[in-house]
């Protein structure tokens, strides 16, 4: 049967697409964002190409664009002659002028800007700095580098000649993304507002997000520096990061909860649910797992590296084991072990509204996300008196400094019956 992923079903394949059952609804590629084409098979027999657009009020609109070429019907058209032609109609002008404007689908994978000149300015830097970071990062984290730096850095300091970049242009940066507020998706961006007329969470956040850029420029200008293309070392010490304290997780499940989420669920997304309560792992982590990796190195699951290289292998609770040991019983080595209730593979946002849903009937707050169940693991190994770095090593951060900022708060009422259960009495 014709593969489907993230983006529809790969319909130029002859093969596949004739493994493709007939049904009412038609089989959907996106071409780019707001941009499908569509294969119409009907039972009869008789196969259409579709385009499809998406209208500015969020519908759809979709249009025949005529039969598909088979051993049957050798008048019709082949994948590249209907892409051709779904292409002239996502052009004309009255389709443009009534449909959201379209985008490439994937992620920019390069700067807005190629830097050219005998003069070095932070473009420079920032594109020499991004190529180093092709090679070293993860792929998701050199993905949100080039996402950051394209929004903020680029169009504001880009220009800038490096021997030129001081503390006061820093300050201007700073308190300009302070007052922009955030940008979610593709939406405009809103106008800007007074930091005055800020509350302190997000100020919070916003400075956050300050740090962050703050820490990438200050980077990239100090690789320059050492690479001998700027001589001064005023810009990159000029550079200094905000005071921030970090915000302790608070929302979090306790175990009566997290009964209670379990209850509501549907039983594909309850096996979901519980793989994040049993192991910590993101989103990301689970979807991708497979037979293979219960039971690898031992009593737990191996966890394909999502943020970084590091790869982890979570040990698991003996219910926890055979839970994942249930889920893979018929299934071959390679198959995922997280389906949804169709049989399909869980793609990244498809969890989001079932998952709203299964929280809003349980009567947990409305504020509760996915991960809050990794947050649920976290601090339930906290409270539990858990030695901090079994649970860095648990989800996979590079060091325990992480869990301790982020879960320290819940540390002391563990390290008070620490003391008391094992301090010799004197007298």
């Amino acid at each position: 049967m014709g593969h489907e992923n993230a983006f529809g079903f790969d319909l130029s394949d002859d093969t596949a697409r004739a493994t493709l059952p007939p049904r009412g609804a038609p089989y959907w590629q996106v071409t780019e964002y707001c941009r499908a084409i569509g294969f119409q098979h009907y039972p009869s027999g008789r196969c259409f190409w579709l385009g499809r657009v998406r209208r500015k009020d969020g519908s759809y609109r979709q249009y025949r664009l005529g039969p598909v070429k088979t051993d049957r019907n050798e008048i019709g058209m082949s994948f590249p002659e209907a892409l051709q032609m779904a292409q002239e109609w996502f052009s004309e002008v009255r389709i443009r002028l009534a449909t959201s404007d379209s985008f490439p689908i994937g992620s920019k994978e390069e700067l807005n800007i190629c830097p050219i000149g005998p003069i070095f300015t932070l473009g420079h830097a920032l594109h020499d700095y991004i190529e180093w970071k092709r090679l070293a990062a993860a792929r998701s984290h050199f993905l949100t580098l080039i996402s950051l730096v394209n929004h903020h850095l680029v169009p504001t300091l880009a220009s800038i000649p490096a021997h030129q970049f001081n503390g006061d242009l820093v300050r201007n940066f700073v308190r300009d993304v302070l007052e922009t507020p955030p940008r979610y998706s593709r939406s405009k961006s809103a106008p800007k507002r007074p930091i005055s007329n800020m509350t302190d969470e997000e100020l919070r956040k916003r400075k956050k997000t300050v740090n962050t850029l703050l820490s990438i420029l200050r980077v990239a200008v100090l690789m320059a520096w050492e690479n001998g293309k700027i001589e001064s070392e005023r810009a990159w010490r000029c550079i200094r990061r905000l005071p921030l304290i970090e915000r302790p997780r608070i929302l979090h499940l306790n175990r009566d909860e997290c009964r209670k989420l379990i209850d509501h669920c549907d039983p594909s997304l309850r096996q979901l649910v519980l793989g994040g309560l049993y192991t910590g792992c993101r989103i990301t982590e689970l979807i991708r797992m497979r037979v293979c990796d219960v039971g690898r190195d031992g009593p737990g699951v191996f966890v394909t590296p999502v943020k970084c290289y590091r790869e982890r292998f979570v040990f698991l609770p003996n219910e926890g084991l055979s839970f994942f040991q249930n889920l893979t019983v018929g299934k071959l080595s390679d198959d995922l072990i997280f389906l949804k209730a169709n049989g399909r593979p869980w793609y990244r946002c498809d969890y989001k509204y079932v998952f709203k849903k299964a929280v809003i009937a349980a009567g947990l707050s409305h504020a509760f996300c996915f991960h809050g169940l990794r947050h649920t693991y976290a601090s339930q190994l906290v409270a539990a008196g858990t030695p901090l770095l079994v649970i860095s090593e648990q989800l996979g951060h590079r060091n325990a400094a992480t869990v301790i900022r982020t879960y320290g708060h819940m540390a002391p009422q563990a390290r008070l019956s620490e003391v008391r259960s094992r301090f010799e009495a004197l007298t």
